[in-house]
């Protein structure tokens, strides 16, 4: 049995469902055994399937109550999140030294890296944003990015102590995260892998299940997904059910909440929208959605490229990366991005409606998906830890 431990950053889902999918690569072809250390909602969902995992002292941004990430709270926080890193390295140092693996798995998990490496275990990282990048409103004048550009540098030193770092991207020009590894010095050690979401064949039978079940008819189906820290979700939700009455009438809609705590069973709106609370058909939806509605995270627009889903993104309020995300999604003309704090009822519907009616966003996702299905970031990942085992 080949031990690998696996240390996963643990708000929102995007990072766990990565690993979980390496995982599954690994076990298909050998006799592989994982033991998770996660934190948040990426622990709720380990536990939830029932795999071996520890629960790690949990280091995030502070959430403001308009859902979004408080700048002067994380700041003014800086003290108790450094003593919790602090805390982290500790834990992680003690898990792996008695767990004993052949490797280490770092999904953006700094604190594994420091643990693994002061005890001479190799560690892989995995890593979609390898400098912290501010807010726009803080980005401006020259002090701004002078501090920027040292804690790149410093974050690059660190990161650059991983044996292998492994950006789950397409290579530039359409690099969705090109501006979370521009002017880092550890950019030069990092091997894009292409994305790390699982490419998965449905067959049309269970396509036909899926549709027949929720009732749909032949109009254009809309899924909307809503994603991200339970902290952050409300101010996404509110819209989306109070536009889900309007957008019925012309569209098959469901709605997940991502809440994996959540029932899984979908209740039916007034509308004819379907809404779960945990939706466990999400890949189906995908396959057969004509546009997605989604958050900015770098896992979910992959998986809207790997599928060539026009979409609607909507960047979590004053969360940098997935601000510049969305700003290089809309760029390569692959969808429409609304800022948190401008989403509304109205915004949202128009923005679905453009990219059902405009033809070019589908041309253009279906160009960057026949780039995307060159590269097999989950195997490539694989492939890596089977080099140290």
């Amino acid at each position: 049995m080949q031990r690998i431990y696996a240390a996963v950053f643990g708000s929102g889902l995007g990072h766990v469902t990565r690993v979980e999918a390496i995982a599954n690569n690994l076990q298909r072809t050998g006799n592989y055994e994982f033991l998770y250390s996660s934190f948040d909602e990426a622990y709720d969902y380990l536990k939830k399937y029932n795999r071996a995992v520890n629960y790690s002292p949990s280091v995030d941004m502070n959430w403001n109550i308009a859902g979004g990430v408080s700048g002067a709270g994380t700041i003014f926080s800086f003290p108790r999140a450094f003593s919790a890193f602090g805390k982290q390295i500790a834990f992680e140092t003690e898990k792996i030294s008695s767990y004993n693996p052949r490797v280490v798995l770092s999904d953006s998990r700094l604190s594994a890296v420091f643990a693994a490496k002061s005890r001479f275990y190799p560690v892989v990282t995995i890593l979609n944003q390898i400098r912290i990048l501010f807010p726009p409103r803080f980005r401006k004048g020259m002090y701004g990015d002078l501090l920027e550009r040292a804690e790149a540098d410093l974050l690059g030193l660190f990161w650059s102590a991983s044996n292998e770092v492994l950006f789950p991207d397409l290579p530039p020009p359409n690099t969705i995260g090109e501006a979370n590894i521009s002017n880092v010095d550890v950019s030069n050690k990092i091997r894009f892998t292409g994305f790390m979401t699982s490419k998965v064949t449905i067959a049309e039978s269970r396509l036909a299940q899926v549709h027949h079940s929720l009732q749909m008819d032949s109009r254009p189906i809309v899924f909307m997904q809503i994603s991200g820290p339970n902290a952050t979700k409300k101010a996404f939700i509110d819209p989306v059910i109070e536009s889900a009455s309007t957008l019925a009438r012309r569209y098959n809609v469901v709605i997940s909440k991502g809440f994996p705590s959540g029932t899984s069973v979908p209740s039916k709106l007034a509308s004819g929208a379907w809404v779960y609370e945990w939706c466990p058909i999400k890949d189906e939806l995908f396959a057969l959605s004509d546009v997605l509605v989604a958050r900015s995270g770098h896992t979910t627009i992959a998986q809207c490229i790997n599928d060539a889903k026009p979409s609607v993104v909507i960047p979590i309020f004053n969360h940098s990366e997935q601000i510049w995300n969305a700003q290089k999604f809309e760029k390569l003309g692959l969808g429409i991005s609304i800022r948190s704090e401008r989403l509304s009822s109205a915004r949202l519907q128009n923005s679905i409606e453009s990219c059902i009616e405009d033809k070019r966003y589908k041309q253009n996702m279906l160009r960057l998906k026949d780039i995307s299905d060159r590269y097999d970031g989950i195997a490539t990942a694989a492939d890596v830890l089977r080099e140290f085992l």
